[in-house]
């Protein structure tokens, strides 16, 4: 029988809010030759309880998290032949998310107001691991908006459920996502833990239940981390796909935490070069 082909693999940067970073991001991932090293560069802009359901700031601030109808506006839309991923990060209130109505009013919302750029969404810390609703919920977006569906493997379900429970587990959405993030820092900066992610991305590999899912690591990486820890668990799985946020966005003086664009192009060539020398 032929092997199913995953989807096309990505190195995503999380925090966009404007096109002018946009545009620097893409032509620094054009200048690395992504396309040619078959990775499409991921744009992550998110989209949180209290800045896009109650469209009020949060603590982070809004050099990081777009508040309400400004999110319309952190992505260009799509022109003929870009190579980008865009995604919304989605992060319900853990207090309402079993609420169906909640979950559908919130995914309506954000699915309008990226209406002009958004490829997919992206659930963190979504209880998908002991809330079997989340299926149909999960379904349901997928066929109504015809949407990406990038599911975080985050510190909870990891803990909980082991590396084969959480593969057990993510067989009941093998049909309806389309990536599989393991991350067990959750935008915290946390030193990526290789070891604890290998031992999740082997049987995940493994299983011929998922391999029609993209999977991807994250939780601590920028730069330094990608040109030391990635080459070895990338040399056992080449198409896998990763993603940064936290070392991103180093605090300013002021305080507030924009994306640092030096940080980010350093992270992106790193992870060009590693893909290079596979």
């Amino acid at each position: 029988m032929e092997k199913i082909k995953r989807p096309e693999s990505y190195i995503g940067i999380s925090g966009v809010i404007n096109p002018e970073q946009q545009t620097e991001l893409e032509g620094f991932a054009d200048s690395l030759g992504f396309s040619s090293l078959r990775r499409r560069l991921m744009l992550g802009v998110k989209a949180t309880h209290k800045t896009q359901f109650m469209d009020i700031e949060n603590k982070y601030g809004a050099d990081w998290y777009p508040v309400g109808e400004n999110i319309k506006d952190t992505i260009t839309p799509r022109t003929e032949n870009n190579n980008s991923l865009y995604i919304a990060q989605a992060y319900f209130d853990i207090d309402l998310v079993g609420d169906q109505q909640y979950r559908d009013d919130f995914s309506r919302k954000i699915f309008e107001r990226g209406a002009t750029w958004i490829d997919g969404i992206q659930f963190d810390m979504l209880p998908w691991h002991t809330h079997p609703a989340m299926i149909q919920f999960l379904e349901s977006l997928k066929q109504q908006y015809d949407a990406k569906i990038f599911l975080q493997c985050h510190k909870n379900a990891m803990d909980e459920l082991g590396p084969d429970g959480v593969v057990e587990k993510l067989k009941d959405y093998a049909h309806t996502i389309d990536y599989a993030l393991f991350d067990s820092s959750h935008g915290t900066g946390t030193k990526l833990d290789v070891d604890k992610l290998q031992s999740f991305i082997e049987p995940a590999y493994a299983s011929t239940d998922l391999q029609s899912i993209g999977l991807a690591i994250a939780g601590g990486l920028n730069g330094d981390i990608v040109r030391s820890e990635l080459p070895a668990i990338l040399s056992n799985y080449p198409d896998l796909s990763w993603d940064a946020e936290g070392q991103l966005h180093p605090a300013t003086p002021s305080g507030a935490r924009p994306l640092n664009m030096k940080v980010v192009q350093e992270y992106l060539a790193n992870s060009a070069d590693v893909i290079e020398k596979l």
